[in-house]
């Protein structure tokens, strides 16, 4: 089954009315009747590695499926898989990804598009990457709107992204900036200081560990064994948080489960292919 996308690439508004790139991929024959909106991570985005192939694959098994970039994730209309947009991602924060989640699951549910094609647009599924992860359990937690949600090696707190050492802290808020290294791009990418001070300000909002505990929705966990960015035993506590929530580790892999960026044939097909039907399998139960 091919799919196509319908429209290739459009835009919204997100956060300060900087404009999210999301995609729609539609199948010739749709099986299934929510949309899926897959969530990217940090320093990440919705052509990154192996996420193109994923999505199409989920779609070729009869699954609408929707792609985005934060408004806020450094990259821009012209360069959607380059970090040319410093100054956004410099002022990104939980709060306006949240947001943008929000405008992207309004602007899914609101399409006269997907209700024209049958579809049931009163829910969606969320699958979410890393940091992405963190906010699909954020998400899910406060909207009604979400039907099944899938995290890939999901982050479990929005604070212990900063560390603890008070002296960094400090020259942070001082200098107003800090720079986190991007071995792949070799950029040094800003953060201002406003990223810590939302997680502080919205601490209650932020705690994904409180968001897990009141999910009541069917949950697919998925862990690489050997995550080296996020520690296994995130995966196990979120089980341990929400008992009915499913659990799948997966042997010998690490934070991006095979893939990489760009995708070459040194990339971990076998890895890839079965976070593609873990995922898709979760998402088709009755």
């Amino acid at each position: 089954m091919e799919t196509k996308s319908i429209p290739c690439r459009f835009q919204i508004l997100g956060s300060d009315g900087e404009e999210i790139q999301m995609q729609y991929l539609i199948p010739m024959e749709i099986k299934f009747p929510f949309p899926t909106i897959i969530v990217h991570g940090f320093k990440g985005f919705m052509d990154w590695g192996h996420f193109p192939w994923v999505a199409d694959a989920i779609s070729k098994r009869g699954h609408v499926v929707i792609m985005f970039n934060f408004s806020h994730d450094g990259t821009a209309k012209e360069s959607p898989s380059e970090f040319t947009r410093l100054d956004l991602f410099a002022k990104n924060t939980y709060s306006r990804e949240l947001f943008d989640l929000d405008k992207v699951i309004r602007e899914v549910c609101d399409s006269k598009q997907f209700k024209d094609l049958k579809l049931d647009t009163s829910k969606v599924n969320l699958v979410g990457h890393s940091r992405g992860g963190g906010m699909c359990i954020l998400k899910t937690a406060e909207d009604n709107r979400i039907n099944r949600l899938v995290t890939w090696a999901a982050m479990d707190s929005c604070g212990s992204f900063f560390g603890r050492d008070e002296d960094l802290l400090r020259q942070w808020k001082l200098d107003g900036v800090s720079y986190i290294y991007n071995s792949r791009t070799k950029q040094q990418m800003p953060l201002h200081y406003t990223l810590y001070e939302d997680s502080l300000i919205h601490a209650a909002r932020l705690n994904i560990p409180n968001a897990a505990q009141k999910i009541q929705i069917p949950w697919l966990i998925i862990h690489g064994e050997q995550d080296p960015t996020i520690p296994v035993e995130v995966a196990y506590r979120f089980k341990d948080l929400n008992p009915q929530a499913q659990l799948f580790i997966m042997k010998g892999a690490h934070h991006n489960f095979g893939g990489k960026h760009p995708l070459d044939k040194t990339a971990d097909y076998a890895q890839i292919e079965l976070l593609t039907q873990l995922t898709a399998d979760f998402l088709e139960k009755d």
